[in-house]
């Protein structure tokens, strides 16, 4: 069982490419304050109970491996999972992740700016918020994805509310989720990193994440590069993102 957890302003839909080059039971909801119907509680806390509540109706109970994957936010989600429910997963992926913010005035500086953005959404509309965000520097490659799968992802997106968005931005962003540097080398299953090559940022913090979950009882991760991708590489590149998951899954299994 794979169980995908999407990014911020994503949809459990964003990972039918993915689904289409790696076999298994693919499960991809849509996490708190997202989708048409959001559920109102998007602390990290409540995002926990979504992902234990997948777990626990989709689990595989046979020789199948049961993998938890989440890319940027949803890899904070999927971290979190991971280091509190200690072997509910067989292996862990993690694309373009970060395990919080460690200094304080930082993480009261990204809770600030993550209220701007909050009430941004909530004064122009996630219409004119979507295409603002569609603009920022961190996700603007996503404007290179392929026109017609672009197209679905926009639609998709088009079906969140304000309220939702704005309350995950104030109860899931950054700086209001568990700073988890300190226990990532608790991690002691399978992890893979992937992340893009044109997304310094992120690549630089994998490097520094891999050092940490392999500093005791020998290597656990793996980190992989993706050419020609930023910060959503497993859409941006498809073909090499399923290559190095497909990879991973062999040599782990």
């Amino acid at each position: 069982m794979f169980l995908a957890l999407h990014g911020f302003t994503g949809r459990g839909s964003d990972f039918a490419p993915l689904e289409k080059q790696i076999n298994g039971d693919w499960h991809c909801p849509d996490l708190p304050g997202h989708g048409p119907q959001p559920l109102p509680d998007c602390s990290p806390e409540a995002t926990y109970r979504l992902v234990e509540k997948v777990y626990a109706d989709q689990r595989t109970t046979t020789s199948e491996p049961n993998i938890l994957l989440g890319y940027s936010m949803g890899a904070r989600a999927a971290l979190f999972h991971a280091l509190e429910h200690k072997g509910a997963w067989d292996a862990l992926v993690l694309i373009s992740s970060n395990p919080g913010i460690e200094d304080p005035q930082e993480r009261q500086e990204r809770i600030e700016n993550d209220e701007i953005l909050a009430r941004k959404v909530e004064e122009d509309g996630v219409d004119q918020f979507l295409n603002y965000w569609i603009e920022t520097p961190l996700i603007k490659s996503q404007k290179d994805l392929q026109l017609e799968f672009r197209q679905r992802m926009q639609k998709a997106r088009a079906e969140h509310t304000a309220i939702g968005l704005a309350t995950s931005l104030r109860q899931f962003g950054q700086g209001s989720c568990p700073n988890l540097w300190p226990r990532v080398k608790e991690l002691s299953l399978p992890t893979l990193l992937i992340t893009g090559q044109f997304d310094a940022k992120y690549t630089k913090i994998s490097e520094r994440l891999l050092d940490a979950i392999n500093s005791e009882d020998g290597p656990k991760a793996k980190h992989a590069v993706i050419e020609g991708a930023s910060h959503m590489p497993h859409l941006e590149q498809i073909d090499r993102s399923a290559g190095v998951i497909n990879d991973f899954m062999l040599a782990a299994f």
